[in-house]
Parts: structure tokens; C-alpha cells; sequence
């Protein structure tokens, strides 16, 4: 039995696992520098207000200069057509290039293109992680623009839009109202149900704990899950994986910067869309920080080998 031996490992199905294929680059573009909402539990701090964003011809610079399939999950800075204007038409030109699938995560206020995409185009977006934002939408008057969004996206996209709403404790107040407002103004037209996603930030105590069972009795099958959203578990039974990052996955963030990993500080850069530069990596990076929505990304993806002392290579 060798010290050390490598094996796959694969994820249990979720519907909020991204399905990406084994033979697309992974590129996480946190494409936009601003936000029109200002969320109390964001984990952008401080919250991206009018900062810069990449146009498209930043990312068809990208696109460029990588070889075959690309899968492109916008996420990450700010919300992804908050810094556009209508007439931008970035995702309609982007899903133009029969090559590029797309997962956009979004706040819903504001959507461009979507209604107007030809169904070959559609197709190619293959998750909307689309979320509840209920204080913030009463705040800024945004209820209704929300609402007709929702509805327009279960309408041309229904499978593949995932509904969610975060839990973060100094909101409680507005957990069941929001759920409310949804049931009565979503769910009866479209019955999408929701995941509860708890706030990363803040843990909650045992009186959240017993309003989150309070609200799963009182709304049924309209919560599909309730999540921590933790990644670590996956990787804790290995002591390193060996990672593509800077060859099949890259970070690329608002302001134009293109890291291999934003976890890895030697592989912190890795060209610069703005600038029109792009060196990707050589050779696969041996991690023994393997935790986070990146790693999980590419593990999903199944592009991570996983390595654990005293153990035989794993078999399909």
C-alpha cells in the first residue's frame, strides 16, 4: 500500500451545484463594480458602489485567449446588470459565442437581455441563482421591479432558476414576513420554492434555530432547503488536492485582474483583462487549503484530484 495515493471523489447531487462539464474552462468573473442594493449580512465589505466594471470586450479578450468551451459564472463583487445600462446588451453579446455557457447570480432588481433572448442562447444559461433581498427591496421601493423579474425569469428559464433568501440574524424580524410576501406574490403564480441560505457572518442562536422551524411547518414545500453554506466538509478528508486553477479555472475580478486563485497568494496574478495581458500556469498546484466556493467549483466539476495518506486509489 503506498503512503500516499490520489482518487476522484464526487458530490452528491444539488440542485444549487453548478453543472459544469469536464472539458469547459472554469472562469469566475465578478464582472461588475457596483450594487444598488446595500445588504446589512454582504460579504463584499465595503459594499461595491460605482466602482469599475469589465466591459465586453474585456471579456472577449478573455474568451480569446482560452481554447475550447468556456463556462462562465458571474458572481462574486457586484450584482451583475446593476452596472449596465439596457443597451449594453453584455450578455446577448456574449451567448452569441456558441462556446460560452453562463450562470448568473443575481439580486433581481434590475435584468437586461433576458426577455428578449432566442432560445438557442437560453439554453446556454445554465443556473440563475436569483435572491430574496426582502428588506433592502422595501427599503428602496423595489418590490415590484423584483416581482415582475421573478416571474419573467421562471417564465424563459424556470429549471434553472434557484430562488433564495439569506438568514441573518439581526434580520429575523422580516424572515416570515419576506416569506409572505413571496407565497402571496411569486409562488401563487409561478410556485418556485425557496433554499434559506444562513448568513456566513453571523451564527445564529437557538431562538433563530426554533423561527426557522417555525417557518418550515407554517410555509411547506414552498422551503426546499435550509444551508449553512459551508464548503469545507467536502475537503476534510484529504490532506491536499492537486488543482487546475491558473489552467482550467480563473478568477477574474471587476477592475480587470486575472488570478489563477484568489486563496493562493503566489497565484494572485495571472494578467490583467484591462490591460490585455494573460499568462495562465504551466503545471497544476498541489493545495492544502482546499475550502472554499472555488475549490468546490472545480470540484463539481470533477478537474480536482483529491489525495489521502495510506489509502488506495479509488475506483469508479
Amino acid at each position: 500500500m503506498s503512503s500516499n495515493s490520489a482518487c476522484e471523489t464526487w458530490l452528491p447531487e444539488d440542485e444549487l451545484q453548478l453543472h459544469i462539464e469536464r472539458d469547459e474552462t472554469i472562469v469566475f468573473a465578478s464582472s461588475s463594480g457596483h450594487c444598488n442594493l446595500d445588504c446589512s449580512y454582504c460579504i463584499i465589505s465595503p459594499i461595491a458602489k460605482h466602482q469599475p466594471s469589465l466591459s465586453y470586450d474585456d471579456l472577449r479578450f478573455v474568451l480569446d485567449q482560452l481554447n475550447g468551451r468556456v463556462f462562465m459564472i458571474f458572481s462574486g463583487t457586484g450584482d451583475f446588470f446593476a452596472a449596465q445600462r439596457r443597451d449594453d446588451l453584455l450578455l446577448t453579446r456574449l451567448l452569441e459565442d456558441p462556446r460560452l455557457s453562463v450562470a448568473l447570480d443575481i439580486n433581481g432588481v434590475v435584468v437586461h437581455c433576458i426577455d428578449t433572448l432566442p432560445a438557442e442562447a437560453l439554453a446556454r444559461i445554465r443556473q440563475v441563482n436569483l435572491t430574496l433581498h426582502y428588506r433592502q427591496l422595501v427599503d428602496h421601493n423595489a418590490l415590484r421591479h423584483w416581482q415582475r423579474n421573478a416571474l419573467m425569469l421562471l417564465q424563459r428559464l424556470e429549471p434553472v432558476v434557484c430562488v433564495n433568501m439569506i438568514l441573518s440574524a439581526p434580520e429575523q424580524a422580516v424572515w416570515e414576513p419576506a416569506l409572505e410576501w413571496y407565497e402571496a406574490n411569486v409562488h401563487r403564480e409561478s410556485p418556485k420554492p425557496l433554499h434559506l441560505i444562513q448568513d456566513v457572518n453571523r451564527p445564529l442562536t437557538a431562538a433563530d434555530d426554533n423561527v426557522i422551524a417555525h417557518l418550515q411547518q407554517r410555509f411547506g414545500s414552498m422551503i426546499r432547503s435550509v444551508r449553512r453554506g459551508s464548503f469545507a466538509q467536502v475537503f476534510e478528508p484529504f490532506d491536499y488536492v492537486t488543482c487546475p486553477a491558473g489552467q482550467e479555472y480563473f478568477r477574474i475580478w471587476h477592475d480587470g485582474r486575472i488570478q489563477a486563485c484568489p486563496n493562493v497568494p503566489e497565484l494572485h496574478d495571472c494578467g490583467h483583462a484591462k490591460e490585455r495581458r494573460f499568462a495562465p500556469r504551466t503545471a497544476p498546484l498541489d493545495c492544502h487549503d482546499a475550502r472554499h466556493c472555488d475549490c468546490y467549483h472545480i470540484a463539481s466539476a470533477g478537474k480536482m484530484v483529491f489525495h489521502r495518506a495510506g489509502h488506495n486509489p479509488a475506483s469508479r
